[in-house]
């Protein structure tokens, strides 16, 4: 404060929180500070009655602490208060002051906006972070209560009554876990599944003829579980296979000499001479492995002629033909179910019969004398794309899993010892996808299938280019992939090791006139990669995995390949008919305007340990020829 004395005392100061001069209501704090009244009180209100001036910012300052300025005596006893002087700018030197002055209080005022900035953007972030992980949590909740939703209405529309169906959304990960658990190159052994709960005091027998029938009896689920530990061990082996360079090389160069010819080194007519010429499905069975006598193949096919042919790959003759359909045979599938003594054979027809056949050998010659029919039946709608004996099938007790055109999956049975009609297999069990029940408008059109080699996952192909893929434990849908751009899904085989799932479209592609060949990771349930067919291949007829999952075989028209697993665009070997075969029929396909056939595996195959195996061939069938051609079977 300034005091200039005169007759009439005039004071200057100014307020500590403006830097103007309080003209009415000048005010000094305890501190020492001298504001306006009127702003010092607005301030304290803002702050809850902190000192502004306490550097601490704890100090409370109270209106009763305030004290007035003295006024000075004057005419009406008010003190006479001027503004401050104006800054004296008539000189460079004042003016460089007071620039000087400004900038340092821009600097100053630029600093603290600064500070203040920065700490609006800390709060701003952690107020965005609280936000947005209050949104992911009210997704989530809205998604399960959603699903929560649909699981109730269809527990509510199947009737109630203790269903698992509601189970099926958290399948796919059990799927995943299952298949995943002996991956990553050192594989663990897969958990045995848990047994069925009991879901009623009957027997598995008595329920399949009152229960409905989305649910696997405990009874076959049992069976089945069994079965799965005793698969287990071999497919932990094949999934830890590691071949040395040397291996490679050696079994590359079997496979090379496969072709080193450049035709097939067999081809045998099969089938009846005077029906339409072609092969649509095909298997091979090799029976007594752990006979002393050695072991037999088997080649099994189906046609046009409406009869299975069972040929003695060993021997080079046809023992046995099983008849009775009056429809293409367009699936088979044998089993030996006795070591060196009988054989079961089921086949799927285009009447819409299951047929299962039992085959028995003489013990001394191990041809096959006689075949019976076991037993029939007839599939409520459509035709069957798939049919498969379960591995716990046995000489008395057979499960046979179909798969249908009309979008089903059904689980036959047959037993010795059934009360049941003779030459009937008996439907335990039919699983259908929810569209699938939606009616003829959001029916599910299956048009192949296959299973798991552990025999609990089954996949099925659409002819909307999807695979649904089914937990055989919960009766429920784990998964479904979409590919091939909607195009229909014609052949699917699954790797021996269980973690691919090769899948072909005999449909044209709009970009490519070859639909590529889809590779599926089933541990991800994702595709991993395609493979292109060149222009030499033709259009992909069947696909074939060798029992070691080391290496993937497409036939298409025109030749069949073999290229690598998991190095899927090598190709090893290229086996090219003779010219008066398939060659010569180009861009030809069947009368019904779709193709199919086969291709498989056959021989000791290349074994699971040094020095065993080497001795392998490769079998082709295809719709409109009669032969069936053989490369490394003399």
């Amino acid at each position: 404060m300034a005091h200039h004395p005169s007759s009439t005392s005039v004071q200057i100061y100014s307020c500590a929180l403006t830097g103007l001069s309080p003209l009415s209501d000048p005010v000094v704090t305890p501190s020492g500070y001298i504001c306006s009244r009127k702003l010092l009180l607005t301030k304290l209100a803002e702050n809850g009655g902190i000192d502004p001036f306490d550097d601490k910012g704890v100090r409370r300052l109270e209106e009763s602490s305030l004290i007035d300025l003295a006024r000075a005596a004057g005419g009406d006893g008010a003190a006479a208060v001027i503004p401050p002087r104006a800054p004296k700018s008539t000189s460079l030197p004042h003016l460089l002051t007071l620039l000087q002055s400004e900038f340092d209080a821009v600097l100053l005022e630029l600093y603290d906006t600064r500070h203040a900035l920065e700490e609006t953007r800390k709060e701003l972030s952690s107020a965005l972070y609280q936000n947005d992980a209050a949104i992911r949590v009210v997704a989530r909740l809205a998604a399960e209560r959603d699903e929560s939703r649909n699981m109730l209405e269809r527990y509510l529309k199947e009737g109630g009554g203790g269903m698992k169906q509601p189970e099926a959304a958290s399948e796919g990960a059990a799927v995943q876990k299952r298949a995943r658990e002996d991956s990553n190159e050192e594989d663990e052994d897969m958990p045995a599944p848990k047994k069925a709960a009991k879901v009623s005091t009957t027997t598995a027998e008595e329920s399949a003829d009152v229960s409905d029938l989305t649910k696997i009896p405990p009874s076959e689920l049992d069976a089945m579980s069994t079965t799965w530990k005793e698969l287990t061990a071999s497919r932990r082996a094949i999934a830890k296979l590691k071949r040395t360079p040397m291996e490679i090389s050696k079994n590359e160069d079997v496979l090379s000499n496969l072709a080193k010819d450049g035709e097939e080194s067999k081809k045998v007519n099969l089938g009846k001479a005077s029906a339409k010429a072609g092969v649509l499905c095909m298997t091979t069975l090799r029976t007594g492995e752990k006979n002393e006598d050695g072991t037999t193949e088997y080649l099994i096919t189906g046609g046009h002629d409406k009869n299975a042919i069972v040929y003695n790959v060993s021997s080079g003759t046809i023992v046995a033909t099983l008849s009775g359909a009056s429809g293409d045979i367009v699936t088979v599938h044998g089993k030996e179910v006795t070591e060196g003594g009988s054989i079961h054979i089921v086949t799927g027809s285009a009447d819409g019969t299951v047929r299962l056949y039992e085959l028995l050998s003489d013990g001394k010659k191990k041809e096959i004398m006689t075949s019976t029919l076991l037993g029939s039946a007839k599939l409520e709608a459509g035709v069957p794309v798939n049919v498969i004996l379960h591995p716990s099938s046995t000489n008395v007790d057979a499960r046979i899993l179909v798969a249908s055109s009309n979008g089903r999956v059904e689980l036959y049975k047959w037993s010795s010892n059934s009360n049941h009609e003779e030459d009937t297999l008996k439907l335990v069990t039919r699983l259908e996808s929810s569209s699938s029940k939606e009616g003829n408008n959001g029916m599910i059109e299956y048009t192949s299938g296959c299973m798991h080699p552990d025999g609990f996952i089954y996949i099925a192909g659409t002819s909307d280019g999807s695979l649904i893929v089914w937990d055989l434990k919960s009766q429920a849908v784990a998964g479904t992939l979409k590919g091939h751009d909607g195009l229909s899904i014609d052949c699917i085989v699954i790797s021996e090791n269980g973690y691919h799932v090769a899948t072909s479209s005999s449909s044209p592609n709009n970009k490519n006139n070859n639909s590529p060949i889809h590779i599926w990771d089933l541990r991800k349930l994702k595709l991993s990669a395609t493979i292109t067919p060149t222009d030499d291949v033709g259009t992909v007829l069947s696909l074939a995995f060798d029992p070691t999952a080391s290496y993937l075989a497409y036939s298409g028209e025109l030749c069949t390949k073999v290229c690598v697993a998991k190095d899927w665009d090598r190709v090893v070997c290229t086996l090219t008919p003779s010219k008066k075969g398939a060659a010569a029929k180009k861009g030809k396909k069947a009368p019904d305007g779709k193709l199919s056939g086969a291709v498989v595996w056959g021989g000791e195959g290349f074994g699971l340990k040094e020095g065993e195996g080497g001795n392998v061939w490769l079998a082709v069938g295809c719709d409109g020829e009669r032969p069936v051609r053989f490369w490394g079977l003399e």
